[in-house]
């Protein structure tokens, strides 16, 4: 079958059309991503102009203070943990909410017993301890503390190993969201494991209303935002996954020779 002059001037023009079509497509992505990342740059100034600032004051809060300096710490692990789950953004996405929900659980539980206790801290209630009150230790049929076992360098038999394994799987079928992967969950319970106390430490001992308030929420927010920057160096580094629907529509290049040849002929 021969394709007239005209037909192949009307095809040349409509692949012309859908290069522009596409490049227009491609400018427009551009510009949003563009847009994306100013807006992303104006919010982190203003953060960063926040922590640096304090009630009438040009230095930062004790709260500010103390979690830069935990930050430090808190964020080289969750990074390693994060970008090392590759396979599924399933698993980067569950690994960040069990991260995010157990930091707010430390916070909660935290805020609960500090009420309490500021509670029990009222003068009319403070009373002198007797001797026999200053020591409880409890004999009996109280369960032993844990807490308290000295470790003499004993070899543990191989059973035991296996009880260890049992009793971690119990830990992450408490610790794990339902919905959520699995390895994701895994992945963050080994980092939270390693954050948990630098958390705890630093909040059980902010005694200031105002320095909790600005810890907790700062926290939260800095953990969100450096997920979101793990998440874009990531996708930056990871290949784009084939697509053979994609590949086999692809506009070509250049005209199909064949039909070069067909023009060739004398009409």
């Amino acid at each position: 079958m021969k394709i007239n002059r005209q037909q192949f001037l009307q095809e040349l023009k409509l692949r012309e059309q859908i290069r522009k079509v596409i490049g227009i497509i491609r400018e427009r992505k551009q510009a949003e991503q563009a847009a994306a990342l100013i807006e992303e740059t104006r919010l982190r100034n203003v953060i960063r102009q926040l922590i640096k600032e304090e009630e009438g004051q040009g230095d930062e809060s004790t709260g500010i203070s103390y979690l830069r300096r935990d930050l430090k710490k808190i964020v080289p692990e969750l990074e390693e943990g994060y970008k090392a789950l590759k396979s599924k953004e399933e698993q980067r996405k569950s690994y960040r909410t069990h991260i995010l929900s157990a930091v707010q659980d430390i916070i909660v539980r935290s805020n609960t017993n500090f009420n309490a206790r500021s509670d029990d801290d009222s003068p009319e209630l403070e009373e002198p301890l007797s001797m026999n009150e200053e020591i409880d230790v409890k004999f009996g049929d109280e369960l032993p503390d844990p807490a308290k076992k000295l470790d003499i360098g004993r070899e543990v038999p191989e059973n035991a190993e296996e009880e260890q394994v049992s009793a971690e799987e119990e830990e992450l079928e408490a610790f794990a969201i339902s919905g959520e992967d699995k390895t994701g969950a895994a992945a963050a319970m080994v980092s939270m494991n390693q954050i948990e106390n630098v958390i705890k430490k630093t909040y059980n001992n902010l005694y200031d209303p105002n320095d909790r308030e600005l810890y907790a929420d700062y926290l939260i927010t800095n953990l969100q935002l450096y997920f979101d920057e793990f998440e874009k160096e990531l996708s930056a580094l990871l290949p784009e996954p084939v697509n053979p629907d994609y590949e086999q529509r692809k506009v070509p290049s250049e005209p199909d020779s064949g039909l070069m040849d067909e023009e060739s002929d004398p009409l």
